[in-house]
């Protein structure tokens, strides 16, 4: 048994004839939040795929610290349809997965009764009256409350409000407080700053770790994150052209 809540080593799949993942090589300890982040089209949510079993590597491993249905998987899409109120949908999660619904209440607990409210209000509410950052907060609350090691979170902050990423994150907070672990994708490179315990950057196929994001900045020789971001993926060092000495 692996002592990680979730272990990549050396994974590889092609996708049309092009390496997607080339030797991706990635851990995620218990109690830790861990970002993955990666322009569109990187290949987060192939390796997301492949790490919940969803997809087969052609090459490489995964190993987890209990069984392969100890993951909780929020996808990048989140689709309710309308006549269903949102409390039908997570009984059928609870069901589907046989968790205890009532391990919403002590997600919730720690966060505080504001949040408790604003969930029970959404959890009697029909989809079609719901706007999709509800949706999506009230789903990712399901998800981490339910009965998991490791929750994967696919751009969680996807289409969501400032409020609602917001309370997004502290619900993550909360996850790492209990002792659970979160591996989350993003391609907003200013989300693995402060939110995660480190974070790995996926580019042409190999996601090589980052201690933080100041490492990332250091390492690009970047003034900014989006500089980093756009001297990664271009593999162009910053110019800084516009900087000149005192002329005096």
């Amino acid at each position: 048994m692996s002592p990680f809540a979730l272990q990549l080593e050396n994974v590889v799949i092609h996708r049309n004839g092009r390496r997607v993942l080339d030797g991706v090589t990635l851990s995620v300890e218990p109690g830790s939040v861990v970002g993955l982040l990666g322009s569109n089209g990187a290949g987060k949510t192939t390796l997301f795929d492949i790490a919940c079993g969803l997809r087969r590597a052609e090459a490489g491993s995964v190993s987890s610290l209990g069984v392969r249905d100890r993951i909780a998987y929020l996808t990048q899409v989140v689709t309710i349809p309308d006549a269903l109120r949102l409390g039908e949908m997570a009984q059928l999660v609870y069901g589907l997965s046989a968790s205890d619904e009532t391990r919403v209440d002590a997600l919730l607990a720690g966060l505080g009764q504001k949040l408790t409210d604003k969930f029970r209000m959404l959890w009697k509410r029909r989809a079609n009256s719901c706007s999709y950052g509800e949706k999506r907060w009230f789903v990712l609350m399901v998800i981490l409350s339910l009965d998991a090691d490791l929750a994967i979170l696919d751009e969680p902050t996807a289409g969501v409000d400032p409020e609602y990423r917001f309370y997004l994150w502290q619900a993550v907070a909360q996850m790492r407080s209990n002792g659970k672990a979160v591996l989350f994708s993003t391609h907003l490179v200013d989300e693995v700053q402060g939110r995660c315990d480190l974070f790995y950057f996926l580019h042409e196929g190999v996601a090589r770790r980052f201690a933080s994001a100041a490492e990332l900045m250091k390492a690009c020789g970047a003034r900014s994150l989006d500089e980093a971001f756009v001297s990664y993926v271009t593999g162009e060092r910053p110019s800084h052209a516009d900087d000149v000495g005192d002329s005096g």
